[in-house]
């Protein structure tokens, strides 16, 4: 064979070869495959409809349930086929099963169920460790919280018999209410800065309070007056009696305020600061002692017209007492003209006054039967005749005296408000370092606060930046003082700026701290409008704007306090509502203040007197309460059995528990205690909820329903670990249910 002959032969073998391999391929069988979609199946509790899923198979299959619960239209088939699913509804708990499609290959369909079986929450929170972290704090008025000697007034030994209560309300400080000498029961027109009021006791009495209070993990803050004195504290009484006093600068004096202010020579006012109201007069100078003959002439109806003085040697009264008209020149001092007829009446007399004389025609009454000077002209001269006013009425003041104006921001003479000159260089006032020296008293005492009264009031605007620049230097004298003494950390200081809260962020420049009253007003509409409207938002926002100016900012919560309406009372007495404003309290951010008496649920309006807003506490289901000081202003209709400490505290679902419970949480989570909020906007009008989330992470989800009836909500999160529960709180279908004016916090 030759060499081509067998290259065509081996050519001709591989073609064979070749063809009996591709025809061999060609008659080999595809495998079999088997797929499903989708591979899950969701029904909700109720939902008893229809869900397909499909199986793409080349070759027969046979599908199964895992559960009983879960039906199928076909177990079985071939090649591709789509299958019905449907559920019997579920009563019980969530639920997962699953369906096995067997063939070719095998493939799952997950199948899940929510349940509709409720599930009622139980708090649960972590075992309070007796740490104190949410600087709650009580406000208690002293003549009126515990009494412990029987005279009917509240004492510092009452305070100090009632630490426990206090310490199981999980309140860290307590601000007394002024504890200095005063005009008034309540202590605001303070006499004597450097003692206390003798009706509470001794300083040694004070000192004991201070002991015990701290071995209670309990601060005590003061409420001081920086905006004023009494009228009656001996520093204004000497200021303006002379010109040459110590004192006379510690006041805000003038003879004519409304052209000193536009003169600019009033420091504390600007040029339009001028309001006719706040200013009164007195007198400075005294007639002590003087011999001198009065001259009344009368007008042709009888009544006083002229007066005129002149002095003599002897005291000599002749003629007869008249029928009706006496020189009045004192406390309860009158003596009666003589008149031998006629129009002229006439009276000798050794007369000493502190403040001048009037003229009046009836012993027991005013008004009417007054007469005095008129506004152009208060000064008796010797020997010339003044005209009298029966309308304007001012005091007459005798030869020697000279008629001053001095000022008082509250509309009243019982308060004389301090002269601090201007702000940038308050702190080197008379004023200021007195009132200073007599806090460092009480600081280096023991005293851990101070809630300072009326700091819008101190300078005339209160928009300016003159209050916010006076109290941060007052802050920083007290706190200089508070460091020297010892103490880690700062003092802590609250101002009262009885405003919106869009009025108090300025006052975070002087102060860490300032009350917002903004709180109970917007959260009272929220609850009585059973709205949450913008109160969480607002919440935030105002946060944000008190540490734009101040990144310690601490903005103190509260619902009611001394001045204001019971909150009770503004919430109809519903004890739904009451509780659900304690709750609301003690889950938002800042420092919460409980008022005395509102753990207990105390009513009461300012109609009929400030007294009505300051009832005593009842310890007792049928002992005394410390009501000596409120002159019978107390409503003893609410001051019954049930409404007592002692009442309440056998009772589980009382009020005064809400408040324990709510607090010893507060206390023991940093969430609750020093978080910061931010919103977690759940739907609901009703709704109110945000988070509160600590600076170590820690964050707790905090949800109120407003309502009067049961809503749902679809709350995020970790819903598992419910720590604090008010009323009642279910979980229902993956759903939280909460019944009308429940509240509830989730630790996330």
């Amino acid at each position: 064979m030759t060499k081509k002959s067998f290259s065509l032969l081996l050519a001709a073998f591989l073609a064979i070869v070749m063809l009996a391999v591709s025809c061999g391929e060609k008659n080999q069988k595809e495998p079999d495959t088997l797929s499903v979609s989708p591979t899950e199946l969701a029904f909700t509790a109720e939902d008893v409809s229809t869900r397909l899923f499909s199986v793409k198979s080349t070759a027969a299959w046979t599908a199964s349930a895992s559960a009983d619960w879960i039906h199928l239209d076909k177990t079985s088939g071939s090649g591709n086929a789509s299958l019905s699913v449907t559920v019997s509804a579920n009563e019980g708990d969530d639920r997962e099963g699953s369906i096995s499609v067997k063939g070719a290959q095998n493939a799952t369909v997950k199948v899940t169920q929510t349940g509709n079986k409720v599930t009622y929450l139980v708090a649960d929170p972590a075992a309070f460790d007796g740490k104190k972290r949410a600087g709650i704090t009580y406000q208690l008025l002293v003549y009126s919280f515990s009494d412990s000697n029987g005279d009917g007034i509240g004492d510092f030994n009452g305070i100090a018999s009632k630490l426990d209560y206090l310490d199981e309300m999980g309140v860290s400080a307590l601000w007394l209410s002024p504890i200095h000498p005063a005009m008034s029961y309540h202590g605001y027109d303070v006499k004597d800065y450097y003692s206390v009021n003798p009706e509470y006791g001794t300083e040694e009495d004070f000192k004991n309070l201070l002991a015990k209070a701290k071995a209670k993990g309990i601060d005590i803050y003061l409420d001081y007056v920086l905006n004023h004195a009494g009228k009656d504290h001996p520093w204004f009484q000497s200021a303006k009696a002379s010109e040459d006093s110590p004192y006379r600068d510690y006041f805000i004096f003038s003879s004519d305020p409304a052209a000193d202010i536009s003169a600019g020579k009033l420091a504390m006012f600007p040029k339009n600061g001028y309001d006719s109201g706040q200013w009164f007069s007195c007198v400075s100078g005294s007639a002590t002692s003087m011999k001198v003959k009065f001259t009344l002439t009368l007008d042709g109806a009888g009544k006083p017209k002229t007066l005129k003085i002149e002095q003599v040697e002897e005291i000599s009264n002749s003629g007869s007492q008249t029928s009706g008209i006496w020189l009045y020149y004192g406390d309860g001092k009158m003596a009666q003209f003589y008149t031998t007829g006629g129009s002229v009446c006439t009276l000798s007399i050794d007369i000493s006054s502190s403040w001048g004389v009037l003229i009046r025609t009836s012993q027991t009454q005013w008004d009417s039967y007054k007469y005095g000077a008129p506004s152009s002209n208060h000064q008796l001269e010797w020997g010339k005749e003044l005209t009298l006013s029966n309308t304007d009425s001012n005091d007459i003041l005798l030869p020697g005296m000279n008629n001053l104006m001095y000022h008082s921001h509250f509309w009243t003479d019982w308060f004389a408000d301090f002269n601090y000159g201007a702000a940038s260089t308050s702190e080197t006032s008379p004023a200021f370092i007195d009132l200073a020296a007599s806090a460092d008293k009480w600081i280096n005492m023991g005293v851990k606060g101070l809630r300072l009264d009326a700091v819008k009031h101190i300078y005339w605007d209160e928009n300016s930046s003159e209050n916010p620049t006076f109290l941060d230097k007052w802050y920083q004298r007290c706190n200089a003082t508070y460091k020297a003494a010892g103490n880690t950390g700062n003092i802590y200081m609250v101002g009262e700026v009885f405003s919106e809260a869009s009025k108090t962020f300025n006052y975070y420049k002087g102060l860490p701290s300032a009350f917002e009253f903004s709180f109970w007003w917007g959260l009272k509409d929220a609850l009585n409008n059973r709205s949450a409207g913008s109160f969480v938002n607002n919440l935030i926002s105002w946060r944000s704007s008190y540490t734009a100016n101040r990144s310690d900012a601490v903005p103190a919560i509260k619902l009611t306090n001394h001045d204001e309406n019971r909150a009770a009372t503004d919430l109809g007495k519903s004890d739904a509502k009451e509780k659900q404003a304690a709750a609301i309290l003690l889950t938002a951010e800042g420092k919460p203040f409980i008022y005395q008496g509102e753990e207990l649920g105390y009513w009461g309006v300012k109609d009929g007197g400030d007294e009505y807003v300051r009832t005593p506490i009842k310890w007792t289901k049928s002992g005394a309460v410390a009501s000596g000081r409120l002159g019978g202003k107390v409503d003893n209709t609410m001051l019954t059995a049930g409404i007592s400490v002692e009442a309440q505290s056998a009772d589980a679902n009382s009020l005064m528990n809400v408040y324990k419970t709510f607090s010893k949480v507060r206390n023991t989570y940093p969430a609750l205690s020093s978080g910061k909020m931010s919103a977690a906007n759940l739907s609901g009008s009703t709704i109110l909820s945000w988070y509160m989330t600590s600076s170590d992470g820690q964050k707790a989800l905090v949800i109120h329903n407003l309502a009067s009836s049961a809503k749902t909500v679809a709350a995020p999160g970790d819903l598992s670990k419910p720590i604090l529960v008010l009323g009642s709180a279910a979980l229902k279908g993956g759903q939280l249910i909460l019944e009308a004016n429940s509240s509830i916090v989730f630790l996330q």
